[in-house]
């Protein structure tokens, strides 16, 4: 065994540099990456939740039987209730993974996230009317708001310091990859049959794929369970860590929360900072127009006047934010966190600048066409031959060209940096709980932003709610530099 190191975090304590070779380390990586994409097979799932209402639809519209050959008949306000009561369920699903992850550990938390979307998939699967599908829908949000408390917390504690952020984007591809999942399936199978499958999966996750994970090291620690923490950190680390000294820096790093409950140490004043800065940039992020974009996309560019056609809109949806995540990973670790949110958001700033501009300049000329055939009808009818032709618009694609940049560039790092920094900023012993607060203010803002789309445009005019989401940008901008702290490569606890 090699000498200690100097440490400098938590995941890099004591790493003989030149004792491990690099076939070990990429090994050790390897092991980590798989561990994290076993553990985001719920997430994967998440995915094809948030598609699924896609797929019920389009079945409304030609074949709208059930399982057993009856008829489905939803009302407007039934179709709206498949998305939102998704968000809804949620929250009470944020809440109880709070308490739930902070007492059964990482590993079983994962299959327990897991039993409600089991059972509101098969109430889907086997719905006969709407009544059934919004309880299954619920019972599904409830799944995904502790889904993404469980998986996030279990991927910020397994891997290495180095590469954590890189890791960590594995959760965001899984997501991305079921949502295309979920699309595609729903062009040869109906609604229900994709249920069946989610079952399937979920079965499959809960027997098959969650016994085979290792709990995590870290809160093994710091429950003072520290032989089962060695073994597993040993495979995780390495025979070149020094990992009784990682064992005690973990439990060091959490004893300021010994003397309270784990929720009251939420009001001390650092975690009360933590969790304001928190709330104001998934504010920035819900109010920069992320959460209308992934979900109005397509009425977007419809009000833009671009007519594309459900296989390309599909496309843009599913490869664009790919290709971002791709750019992610590759910066995540290398420049940090507050440098990722700001190259995320400021090509939006420039986009949504120009689409507002392209939008009210849009509608200036379609004022002046008007009225220019309001006059032309009026020469006709005084016997004077005059013919006013509104003028192709040679910019068309501009709004898709800008549509394309703000969900490219949303997935370098405003997209999904918060919530894991939401993991990474709080110690072990309250990380599950100042979560699940952070993550029901983030679920709040973002339905707040979806139910507020329609008024803002009808009070600010499209232009003017794209310069907003610009001007909202911008000084997510300023707020990031000047109080986010930089998570890459320190020790999280």
């Amino acid at each position: 065994m090699s000498k200690p190191c100097p440490a400098t975090s938590v995941t890099d304590l004591c790493v003989d540099k030149t004792g491990e070779s690099v076939d070990e380390r990429r090994r050790r990586h390897a092991w980590q990456m798989l561990l994290i994409l076993g553990a985001s097979v719920s997430y994967f799932v998440m995915g094809m939740s948030l598609s699924w209402p896609n797929v019920l639809a389009s079945d409304l519209l030609s074949e709208n039987s059930t399982l057993f050959s009856t008829h489905l008949q939803l009302d407007d306000w039934q179709m709206d209730m498949m998305g939102s009561i998704l968000t809804i369920g949620s929250v009470p699903g944020f809440l109880v993974a709070g308490w739930m992850i902070g007492r059964l550990g990482r590993r079983w938390s994962l299959a327990v996230a897991v039993v409600p979307g089991l059972l509101g998939w098969a109430a889907i699967a086997f719905a006969l009317d709407a009544t059934m599908l919004i309880i299954g829908r619920f019972l599904d949000g409830i799944t995904c708001g502790m889904v993404t408390l469980a998986v996030i917390t279990y991927a910020t504690e397994i891997p290495d310091t180095t590469h954590r952020g890189s890791v960590g984007t594995i959760v965001c591809f899984m997501f991305l990859i079921g949502t295309g999942i979920g699309v595609s399936l729903g062009i040869f199978l109906t609604w229900y049959e994709v249920a069946f499958i989610n079952v399937g999966l979920l079965l499959l996750y809960i027997i098959a794929i969650v016994p085979c994970l290792p709990e995590s090291p870290t809160f093994l620690a710091v429950n003072d369970k520290d032989k089962a923490a060695h073994r597993i950190l040993e495979r995780l680390r390495g025979t070149y860590a020094d990992l009784d000294a990682e064992i005690k820096l973990l439990k060091q790093l959490n004893r300021v929360t010994d003397a309270t409950s784990k929720w009251g140490a939420l009001l001390s004043l650092e975690n009360l900072k933590r969790i304001s800065l928190l709330s104001c940039l998934f504010f920035i992020q819900n109010f920069s127009g992320t959460a209308v974009i992934r979900v109005n996309a397509t009425r977007i560019l419809e009000a833009s006047g671009v007519n594309l056609d459900k296989d390309i809109s599909t496309t843009i949806l599913l490869v664009v934010p790919i290709c971002g995540v791709f750019v992610l990973t590759s910066l995540v670790d290398r420049i940090g966190r507050r440098l990722c949110l700001v190259v995320s958001m400021a090509p939006m700033v420039v986009a949504y600048a120009i689409l507002g501009c392209y939008v009210f300049l849009s509608n200036y000329q379609v004022t002046i066409v008007s009225f220019a055939s309001l006059y032309s009808n009026h020469s006709h009818e005084t016997g004077s031959i005059q013919k006013i032709e509104s003028p192709e618009n040679e910019w068309s694609w501009l709004p898709l060209g800008c549509l394309l940049v703000c969900i490219f560039a949303m997935n370098i790092g405003i997209e999904s940096l918060p919530w894991h920094l939401s993991s990474e900023l709080f110690p072990t012993t309250i990380r599950s709980q100042a979560m699940s607060v952070c993550t029901v203010v983030g679920s709040v803002f973002a339905a707040a932003a979806l139910q507020l789309y329609s008024p803002m445009q009808s009070f600010l005019t499209p232009a003017g709610l794209y310069w907003t989401y610009a001007g909202v940008s911008a000084l997510g901008i300023v707020f990031i530099l000047l109080t986010i702290p930089e998570t890459a490569r320190q020790a999280v606890g």
